[in-house]
């Protein structure tokens, strides 16, 4: 069998479909949407989960202009084989809302006047109109004029597309809430535009699809626009973006060698990406599909798997979450994130729409994390949802972005070069003299304060930190195991190699005194802790593994207990 592309970076089905690219073929729920009730629908997701490729996907099914391509566009796709009666019947009308400049109410303005302008002359051009536009005028007077001349010029109805609808509402809501409510508020110009997209459902436009990432700017929009259906969480529609394990395994093997396929790779992937559930009633968990396909292409170039388990473009999206804690009640934002770190969950009654007039719950807070894909479901409970972290990697950014936090707070310095140092010493030396360093560094800088009252949960929150910068183990916090949970457990990662690989138990007493026998005594239970946990198999079996018992008291490490085997202990003050 011919091995197919990596589609990475690409969200233009045409490009997928004709230039050898391997597809996920998500065409199944175009027959859904089309004979779902309402017409005019609202779908949200995460950054890089697909939605750009799936608008495309669809624009191209329903273009009029792609009639004569339909069989060498989707012949291998489910609905390729039983295509719907509304095939190639539109005329395709797409809006793409990344990128617009948000620094100013004025540039926001002039960037979504252009956005709307190219959108209406590439449509123009693609149809061969002869339509002469204004150049002047705000993008409600664009889109106004353009469907009163359109109707004379065509046979037949619009499909609009808007992809991204929410990209600018979002970057505003991190920096300058006042411009939002100016610009989509009552007599804002984005919400005058949409009015002009309600009245031409009137009379040209028969369908819209538009995606997004969070629904704040749903209520805004709801008077001008309350036509529109948020089917986020339909659970029909749960897999319609995303990847489930069945995809990925089908996606491996078009695109990877048949020799150099580790058969760790798919529990990696369970183990870092998986996770996403974004409907109650939702059986599968979902996969990011950047994400995969990022691993997946540096497997394939590289042959092992990248040395960030993220790409550095979703790093970026979701490192934004630092400007959210400041949205409307940042001190209550803050308990959250300090809940979500320490717990791995919360629990929400889940907010559909969001709105800047009004008052802003914890609720609405953990909501929009949910939206964002920095929490996902874990189950249902009577009245409300149980939120989790989604996965490793997610996880892995709420305990950077936790020790930014408290590092500003303090303040004090994260080092990367000494945290380097620090972890190379335990991968090579079998020591963790530098990382004990650095976490009395830490509690130092914190001895006189009372920003989140230190215990041994936080110091594995920055140990954690510390091991996940390096790249050089994967990190388990409260690591299950036969009799319990292993505090921390730096355990083999692809493709690294370490010389030594380390467990953890960490106990804190808050005393900055603490006497020889409170030490003593927390330092026998960590030791008990450590000798009862390894005794697994699973652990017996790892080469190197260091184990300690850290012993915390203020701001100072007063004991390390090296548990070298079973029965010989060997220790340190």
């Amino acid at each position: 069998m011919t091995l197919l592309k990596i589609p990475y970076g690409i969200s233009n089905y045409r490009t997928i479909a004709l230039e050898g690219y391997a597809y996920v073929d998500k065409t199944r729920y175009i027959r859904i949407l089309e004979d779902y009730p309402s017409p005019y629908l609202f779908f949200l997701r995460p950054r890089r989960f697909g939605k750009t490729l799936f608008v495309s996907m669809i624009s191209s099914y329903y273009d009029i202009a792609e009639k004569d391509n339909f069989q060498r566009l989707f012949s291998d796709t489910e609905i390729g084989m039983e295509p719907t009666e509304k095939r190639n019947s539109y005329y395709v009308l797409s809006f793409n809302f990344s990128g617009i400049s948000s620094e100013s109410e004025s540039q926001l303005e002039s960037s979504f006047i252009r956005k709307t302008s190219n959108s209406l002359f590439s449509f123009i051009n693609r149809y061969h109109l002869e339509i002469t536009l204004s150049d002047n005028g705000s993008a409600a007077d664009q889109l106004s004029e353009f469907f009163t001349i359109l109707g004379a010029k065509i046979h037949g109805s619009v499909y609009v597309t808007i992809d991204e609808y929410d990209h600018f509402a979002n970057e505003l809501l991190s920096f300058n809430i006042p411009v939002f409510q100016s610009t989509i508020g009552r007599n804002g110009f984005i919400r005058k535009w949409y009015e002009i997209l309600k009245e031409a459902t009137q009379t040209i436009v028969h369908r819209i699809f538009a995606t997004g990432v969070s629904p704040v700017t749903l209520d805004s929009l709801t008077s001008g626009f309350n036509i529109g259906r948020n089917v986020t969480r339909f659970h029909q529609l749960h897999e319609m973006m995303g990847f489930t394990r069945e995809e990925i395994s089908i996606l491996i093997s078009r695109t990877l060698p048949k020799g150099t396929v580790n058969p760790e790779i798919s529990k990696c992937l369970q183990e870092y990406y998986n996770g996403y559930l974004f409907s109650e009633q939702a059986e599968k968990r979902l996969f990011n599909s950047d994400m995969i396909l990022y691993y997946l292409h540096s497997y394939l170039d590289l042959g092992k798997p990248p040395e960030k388990l993220i790409d550095v473009n979703i790093a970026s999206d979701y490192s934004k979450i630092g400007n959210l804690l400041q949205l409307k009640t940042p001190d209550k934002n803050i308990e959250v994130i300090k809940e979500i770190v320490s717990t791995g969950m919360t629990s929400v009654q889940m907010t559909e729409q969001f709105s800047m007039e009004k008052s802003f719950s914890s609720d609405d807070f953990k909501s929009l994390l949910f939206y964002l894909g920095l929490l996902s479901i874990r189950e249902s409970l009577p009245g409300a949802v149980s939120l989790q972290i989604p996965n490793y990697v997610i996880r892995g950014l709420y305990y950077d972005f936790f020790l930014d936090l408290i590092a500003k707070e303090a303040p004090f310095q994260v080092e990367p070069d000494r945290i380097r140092d620090a972890m190379y010493q335990i991968a090579y030396a079998g020591s963790c003299d530098k990382l004990i360093v650095l976490v009395e560094e830490l509690l130092h800088a914190f001895s006189n304060r009372d920003f989140i009252g230190f215990d041994e949960k936080y110091i594995k929150i920055a140990i954690f930190a510390y091991a996940n910068m390096s790249s050089l183990y994967l990190v388990k916090s409260e690591y299950e195991v036969p009799g319990g949970y292993i505090d921390l457990a730096l355990l083999k990662r692809d493709p690294w190699h370490p010389d030594y690989y380390a467990l953890f138990e960490l106990k804190y007493l808050k005393k900055n005194q603490s006497s020889d026998e409170e030490i003593e005594q927390a330092a026998s239970q960590g030791i008990e802790q450590l000798k009862r946990y390894t005794s697994s198999p699973e652990l017996s079996s790892i080469p190197n593994l260091m184990k300690w018992v850290l012993v915390f008291s203020g701001d100072r490490c007063v004991r390390k207990e090296e548990v070298s085997d079973l029965d010989n202990l060997k220790s340190s003050q």
